[in-house]
């Protein structure tokens, strides 16, 4: 697709910088986040490595898991409460349970943003505006390091943007995030949303779920879809909503303009639900509905793309 290598090095620039801001900031003192700096390096590490060596799904997923899982034991901070789900009373997990719901949560986020990384601008763009609400959220119920640490990203991703996106004056400077920025953003977006709906209670768990939109259900949509036609959850294709927009004629950055502000949308039905306090029984309803209106538009632009491919296949 690039007539020459593109480094895949934007993700570990935003590593670099928000590390660099962590011990300037003084917050990597707080044992969460100095068990996050710890974990987030072997992450980003095994990203690295699986960019250069393409290392096996399984192994890579295993590695993953268990990362998260010492993670989650020696800062103590994992799912413990989901929160109003099933009316008035609140569903809480022991740390068995909540520490395994934590890694299966973490595995998906980390793919998610690995899945949804497949064409220019739309990994950081997504991430930046799920961090700039949770920065907003944190923010306002006086967690200023939380905010502090959802913040700086951002400005570090807007950075990555300028050479992705190859906007004015960065032609010819293209850089991608590569396995390892993906990696690290997927398990940054998960601490925080931990953190926010946990321990500091910025928001709601349901709401966090609002938050990380368009990758979460963008996943769930090609897994469920794999799994129904007797493939492996990591199967390669090209069903993801970005892939099949192609398909139907949208270059990658109309493509990009489409779907950014849907998630955009999705993120603020989140902040207006946790800001209005809309009910959480309503809003893990309208998230179930929001997952099967988009499979099913998932698999109506597959059916397009195929009659399409049928008709071209014919006139030829």
């Amino acid at each position: 697709m690039h007539g020459s290598p593109v480094p895949l090095i934007g993700g570990v620039v935003v590593f670099v910088g928000l590390v660099t801001a962590m011990f300037v900031s003084g917050v990597w003192d707080e044992r969460a986040w100095l068990v996050f700096l710890c974990a987030a390096s072997v992450l980003t590490a095994l990203g690295v490595a699986d960019d250069m060596y393409d290392l096996s799904a399984r192994w890579r997923f295993v590695l993953q898991g268990l990362v998260v899982a010492v993670a989650g034991l020696v800062s103590g901070l994992y799912i413990q409460n989901l929160g109003l789900l099933l009316g008035d009373s609140q569903l809480l997990m022991g740390l068995g349970f909540g520490l395994v719901f934590t890694v299966v949560c973490a595995l998906a986020s980390i793919n998610a943003y690995n899945m949804i990384d497949g064409i220019d601008g739309l990994a950081g763009s997504v991430t930046i505006i799920t961090l700039f609400a949770i920065t907003l959220l944190c923010s306002l119920s006086g967690a200023t390091d939380t905010a502090l640490m959802a913040g700086l990203p951002c400005l570090a991703l807007l950075v990555y943007l300028l050479f992705n996106l190859e906007l004015p004056f960065f032609r010819g400077m293209k850089i991608f995030l590569g396995d390892g920025g993906s990696t690290f953003l997927g398990f940054l977006v998960l601490w925080l949303l931990v953190i926010g709906s946990q321990n500091d209670g910025s928001f709601r768990p349901i709401t966090a779920v609002w938050l990380v939109g368009l990758p979460m259900v963008d996943m769930l949509t090609v897994f469920a879809r794999r799994a129904f036609a007797g493939k492996s959850p990591f199967s390669a294709d090209r069903i993801h909503i970005h892939h099949l927009l192609m398909k139907r004629g949208l270059t990658p950055r109309k493509a990009l303009m489409v779907l950014a502000p849907f998630h955009a949308t999705l993120v603020c039905v989140g902040l207006f639900g946790e800001l209005l306090h809309w009910s959480e029984a309503a809003l893990t309803v309208g998230a179930i509905c929001v997952g099967i209106g988009y499979a099913s538009v998932n698999v109506l632009l597959s059916l397009g793309a195929r009659e399409e491919e049928g008709h071209v296949s014919a006139r030829g």
